[in-house]
């Protein structure tokens, strides 16, 4: 596995799921990392486990990413404890119920627009205005998008519209902040284990969920993404020079389901 010796990374939404595989793969790279979550219990629950293993070289803070204070505290604390900023890895997220648009509740979309759009945007923000104030300046946003981002009948209106939004802020950064050694690249994910229990949990839409199943090849378990490859990747993209090459790019990476 590559080196991250050195580094500070954060990952949102990353005590559990693959924000946990994300964080766990850039510790046992040498990173220093910092988690958030908004719940409490498996923040703590994360600090207990790997305490053990990694001492110093982590922090985890519960942090609602939709909230800008909370955000700026968080980025805060982080070169607070370790001094810079390297990478931001936005991965916090929800699902929707899969409601079409005349369906779709204002509460539900405003949720999840919020912790989808509005998180990423705001640690977006706070992380370069520290990429450009440290020394060396420079760092690297990787934004967890999903094949929603690019296929506008794979989820609800509210999920699809948040992740295509979440790739026209991966770009639009791209454009003004490469020259300034600050770069942002997207990842497409496919199915995975841990995408769609939020919507499962909340009660589905299900003329919408089946429109959407007859619209394509049914999804197998042995097309899911492994959440450990994803956080390969992810280390393979907190490179500088792999980093400068992709910025801008959104990188499909879900076992060809949605067929290309």
């Amino acid at each position: 596995m590559a080196s991250a010796q050195g580094k500070t990374v954060i990952v949102t939404g990353a005590a559990g799921g693959l924000g946990k595989a994300i964080a766990t793969a850039f510790l046992a790279a040498g990173a220093n990392v910092v988690i958030c979550d908004v719940n409490s219990q498996r923040i703590a629950s994360v600090e207990e486990e790997w305490s053990k293993s990694y001492a110093d070289k982590f922090l985890a803070q519960q942090t609602d990413v939709s909230d800008e204070a909370a955000v700026q505290q968080l980025i805060d604390a982080a070169v607070s404890k370790f001094g810079r900023l390297d990478v931001l890895i936005n991965n916090a997220g929800i699902m929707d119920d899969f409601s079409p648009a005349g369906a779709c509740s204002k509460e539900k979309w405003d949720r999840v627009m919020n912790i989808n759009l509005n998180g990423p945007f705001l640690t977006t923000k706070a992380a370069i205005a520290q990429f450009e104030k440290q020394e060396p300046a420079g760092g690297i946003i990787i934004n967890i998008g999903s094949v929603a981002s690019v296929h506008g009948f794979k989820s609800g209106a509210a999920y699809t519209v948040s992740k295509a939004a979440l790739m026209a802020l991966t770009k639009n950064t791209a454009g003004f902040y490469g020259d300034k050694g600050i770069y942002s690249i997207g990842l497409m994910l496919g199915g995975m284990q841990t995408n769609i229990t939020d919507a499962f949990g909340q009660g589905m839409h299900m003329e919408m969920f089946q429109k959407i199943q007859a619209s394509q090849s049914p999804f197998a378990p042995e097309k899911q993404v492994p959440i450990e490859l994803v956080a390969k990747y992810c280390l393979f993209l907190s490179d500088r020079d792999i980093a400068s090459c992709a910025n801008g790019s959104c990188n499909l990476f879900n076992k060809n389901w949605p067929e290309a």
